[in-house]
Parts: C-alpha cells; sequence; structure tokens
C-alpha cells in the first residue's frame, strides 16, 4: 500500500530519462528485427521495465539448452543524472515510460514478448496488438494446464482470453496478533467476514483506559485515508473502472458510499494513520509474497503470535485478491512466435518456478510443493532461525493444508490503472479533511478518470 512518504518520494525526482538497453547476449541490429542475430540465432525479444535476476537466470539457463535462441532483455529504466538506474520511476518518468511502450506496441514495433503488468494492456486487446495465449495453451499438447494454478491466469482474462501471463503472484492478506484477539474473546471466521462486520467486531477491542481519546491499542494504522481508499479499490476495480468500454462508475452511489464508509471507519477509530508498532495493533494489511513469506513472516510478528487471515470481502466473492508483479503477453506482430511460446513455458517451469529469484508465490504447482516441502524440511531440521531469534515448530499437517487452502484461493486479480490511482490520490484528500462532499468528489475524480480513459 503506497503511504504518504512513497507517495512524496514519487514526485521528489531530480533530471531524469527513461532510456532504452538490450542487455543480453548480442546487440539490436536490423537483422535482429528480422527475427535473426548476426551470427544466425534466431532473436527473442522481451521488453521489460527493469530486468531483475529472475529474468537474467531464465534467460541464462534457456540459451544453454537452445543455443540456437538469443534471448534479448530490452530493458526501460529511469536514469538519474549520473547515468545509474532508478528501482522506482518517478511520475514523469512512467509518462515517458508508458508512451513509449503505448507507441511501439500500437505501431507493431514493439519486443516479441512484453511485460504488461504497468500498461493499459486492455487497449492493446482492443487495438489486437496481443496474442491470445489460450490457443497455445490449448494446442500445446506439452503444456499441461492442470500442472499450474491457472486460476491466476483466468483471473487476468480480458474478454475471455489471456492476453497477459502472470510468472507468479503475491497475495492480498491481513495479519493479526491471535494472543490479544483470543484474550479478548473475539472469534474470527475470514472466510465470511467483510468490511461492516469487522467494524463491529472491532467495538470489542477499542479501549482507552487512561482517557487521553487515543486507543489503547490500534486496530490498524499507518494508513492514510486516501491510501486506504486506494487499497479497496484495488480489489474491487472492476466494479468502478471497464477499460474495454472505456467507461468508469466514480460519480455512482455505491463509491460515494465507499467513501463514506471509510472516513467512518476512521472517524470510530478502526482505521488511524497515527505511526504504531505490530504490538500497538491488533491487524495490518500484509501481501504474502512466497510461499516461504506466508509461513514464516507471521511467526516473526506480534510476539510469534502472528495469524494469516483473508480479508474481509469488499466485492463479489471471487477469492482472495492478488497481484503480480510480472505478467507478460506476446506482441500480435511477433515473427518468432513459436521460439517466443518456448520461452515463456520455459519461465513457467518447475525449474524456474522453484528458483530463489522469483520473489513471488510460483503458479506452478510442483514448484510450489518443493517449496513448502524444502521449509518443513528446514524446520524439522531446527535450522530455521528468525531475526527475533525464535526458532518455529514444524508445521502440523492441518497448517500445511492451510497454506494450500489459501493459496488455492487466489481468484480476484488486483490491478489498477497507475494514472487512476493519481487522480484518486489528488483528488480524495479534500474529501476525507471535510473540505468536499462524497457526491462532489465522485463528480470530479468521474471526470478527470473519463477524461483519461478518452485520450
Amino acid at each position: 500500500m503506497r503511504t504518504r512518504k512513497q507517495a512524496s518520494l514519487a514526485v521528489m525526482s531530480a533530471l531524469v530519462a527513461v532510456t532504452m538497453t538490450a542487455c543480453s547476449g548480442g546487440n539490436s541490429t536490423d537483422s535482429a528485427k528480422e527475427g535473426k542475430s548476426a551470427d544466425g540465432k534466431t532473436v527473442v525479444t522481451l521488453s521489460v521495465r527493469q530486468a531483475d535476476p529472475f529474468l537474467k537466470l531464465a534467460e541464462q539457463k534457456f540459451e544453454e539448452v537452445n543455443p540456437d535462441i538469443d534471448i534479448q532483455l530490452k530493458e526501460y529504466t529511469a536514469a538519474s543524472a549520473d547515468g545509474g538506474a532508478q528501482l522506482a520511476m518517478d511520475e514523469l518518468s512512467f509518462e515517458k515510460y508508458l508512451n513509449t511502450l503505448n507507441t511501439e506496441i500500437l505501431s507493431g514495433k514493439g519486443a516479441d514478448l512484453i511485460s504488461l503488468q504497468d500498461l493499459p494492456y486492455g487497449k492493446y486487446v482492443e487495438k489486437k496488438a496481443l496474442i491470445d495465449l489460450n490457443d497455445m495453451i490449448t494446442k500445446d499438447q506439452t503444456f499441461k494446464s492442470d500442472e499450474y494454478l491457472s486460476n491466476i491466469w483466468e483471473s487476468a482474462q480480458v474478454r475471455n482470453g489471456v492476453y497477459a501471463m502472470p510468472l507468479g503472484f503475491s497475495l492480498h492478506m491481513m495479519l493479526g496478533d491471535s494472543a490479544s484477539l483470543k484474550d479478548a474473546g473475539v472469534k474470527i471466521d475470514d472466510k465470511t467476514w467483510n468490511w461492516d462486520s469487522f467494524a463491529e467486531l472491532t467495538k470489542k477491542l477499542l479501549k482507552d483506559a487512561n482517557g487521553d481519546g487515543k486507543p489503547d491499542k490500534y486496530i490498524m494504522t499507518n494508513t492514510s485515508p486516501d491510501s486506504m481508499l486506494v487499497d479497496f479499490l484495488r480489489d474491487d476495480y472492476g466494479k468502478y473502472v471497464d477499460q474495454q468500454k472505456l467507461e468508469s462508475h466514480f460519480d455512482s452511489p455505491e463509491f460515494q458510499a465507499l467513501l463514506a464508509q471509510i472516513k467512518k471507519m476512521y472517524d470510530d477509530n478502526v482505521f488511524s494513520e497515527q505511526s504504531a508498532t505490530w504490538g500497538e495493533q491488533f491487524f495490518s494489511q500484509w501481501r504474502a509474497n512466497s510461499v516461504e513469506n506466508l509461513i514464516l513472516y507471521p511467526k516473526g510478528v506480534y510476539d510469534g503470535n502472528g495469524k494469516v487471515y483473508r480479508k474481509p470481502l469488499s466485492r463479489d466473492d471471487k477469492g482472495i485478491a492478488f497481484s503480480s508483479s510480472m505478467m507478460l503477453g506476446m506482441n500480435s506482430k511477433t515473427k518468432v512466435k513459436d521460439e517466443a511460446w518456448k520461452f515463456l513455458k520455459f519461465l513457467l517451469s518447475p525449474e524456474m518456478q522453484s528458483s530463489s529469484e522469483l520473489k513471488a508465490i510460483p503458479i506452478n504447482k510442483a514448484a510450489i510443493d518443493a517449496q513448502l516441502n524444502g521449509i518443513q524440511d528446514a524446520l524439522k531440521q531446527g535450522s530455521v532461525k528468525l531475526l527475533t531469534g525464535f526458532v518455529p515448530k514444524p508445521l502440523t499437517d492441518e497448517e500445511v493444508q492451510a497454506v494450500h487452502d489459501v493459496i488455492g484461493e487466489a481468484g480476484a486479480i488486483s490491478k489498477i490503472d497507475k494514472k487512476i490511482v493519481t487522480i484518486i490520490f489528488e483528488e480524495s484528500k479534500a474529501y476525507f479533511a471535510g473540505h468536499k462532499s462524497g457526491e462532489e468528489t465522485g463528480k470530479i475524480i468521474q471526470n478527470r478518470v473519463m477524461t483519461y480513459l478518452n485520450e
């Protein structure tokens, strides 16, 4: 979730310029554009905002077993004045990056494979700039869909087509102080609760013994109201924005009700933006970005009493919300379709999905099992020691099944256009400060979003 500090850092940049580099074996030449390198190898280009160790490792390993194919990673990085690369782009740099990619992709000059998670790929689908990977999934007899969490790529579908393939994902969850909740007599059914029932149960938890007007222990804090609003919208984005039809619904009664709900929860101290440590709040929002993270991280917080909960439902029950930091699509103009698909399959193979360089939960079931078994073996040997000094016990059969259940329930992709996020941040502040009504705020956001969608 984006905090005020992160938001300010995003606009503090010095002089930046979006640059493009080819970082693999071979230079980008005219012959490469035709699918061949100077030494006769078939070239497959992959455009990414910034190449990570996982992709670089995949490039190396794939070329070792496919010496006739040259994978070229085409990076777009935010370069600072001294030529160094920034890990994160500010808004101006991202705008340049987005415009560059839009021009390349829509003109048919983009890379063979394209990193899509930060891009409005629904627009590319409308322009027929991407290939529906369903065709390859169904026709390739060596690709077994039942070996994968197919619900992950199905959740990312556009017009019933798979145009963006997630390589891994993070689960949007909550962590709770199970010991304090038990002491307070609070029982939670995280499969059925929603934000209204969440607010109701917190009435048992809110106490102010010293009468200073502040909770003795916060329910959930460290988050500003505008950031909380964006977080809610991530999990229910399709209700308010349809980028295929170029429609938005921020002037709807439902959005006004959402604004009012969040504001009331801050007024009632259910949410707070005060800084607090783990022990000073009952719950915190959290993303599990690996199998190891899902298992071990909760054991290192709340004095070892951390427990993972599904987030309260704020949408139709489509499963646990998740996001992906790497989603690849294939250019409809590629001349190396078979080779590009071969590399994409390699990225989804047990070998690569089991790699520690994949900073995500794999979608390959065998890789998930391998990681879970590896962690359990280490726990049985007593070789896992957390930063707190705590040595966790091996998982019970019930805990192992719970991990499988939670991962298998991922089903609602959490994705929101970065430009729309900026609009919401800017325009919702006045509402939460009490300077504008919900109706007025909704209309302003609606007008700005519709202007952007129709650009």
